[in-house]
């Protein structure tokens, strides 16, 4: 995990476990749990502006509706607080939950951080899914969760 910030230092791999409200502006509304895997140590640099690292996650709501994905993510801040900004593409199926259009789907995420300790951290999140009107039905759903961060 890495930032424009070369005060934050946080570079070891790590999974966030979030938990949440899907689809919270619409009256599909349920729960969510998810798991996200954060990979440090291959990170890439984006036109010597940015570094980026890849992620891999899945969720899973009260309805049965889930969503596999990878994507890249980024951190800006300090070693304290930082904000994770992250973008995904991945595999979604509506089980009884809410028709986004099509499996394919794409996930735009921010999360604030907090650092309890050097290994671990709390935060706030929402992302975003829909399928980028690839689809004549696109709603989308908005989803907001608690996260817990540990690195391993």
């Amino acid at each position: 995990i890495y930032a424009l910030s070369s005060n934050l230092t946080i570079s070891a791999n790590s999974y966030s476990i979030f938990g949440g409200t899907y689809d919270y502006d619409d009256d599909n509304t349920t729960n969510l749990i998810g798991l996200n895997y954060h990979i440090s140590n291959s990170e890439i640099d984006l036109l010597n502006i940015l570094m980026i690292n890849p992620v891999v996650g899945g969720l899973i709501t009260a309805k049965s509706a889930s969503m596999f994905y990878g994507g890249f993510e980024t951190n800006l801040g300090t070693d304290l607080i930082y904000l994770n900004l992250s973008s995904s593409a991945g595999l979604y199926n509506k089980g009884d939950g809410k028709d986004l259009g099509n499996t394919l789907q794409f996930k735009s995420e921010i999360n604030l951080f907090y650092s309890l300790s050097k290994t671990t951290r709390i935060g706030l999140g929402s992302h975003h899914i829909s399928n980028a009107g690839i689809s004549s039905v696109n709603p989308g759903v908005n989803n907001y969760y608690l996260i817990l961060n540990k690195d391993f």
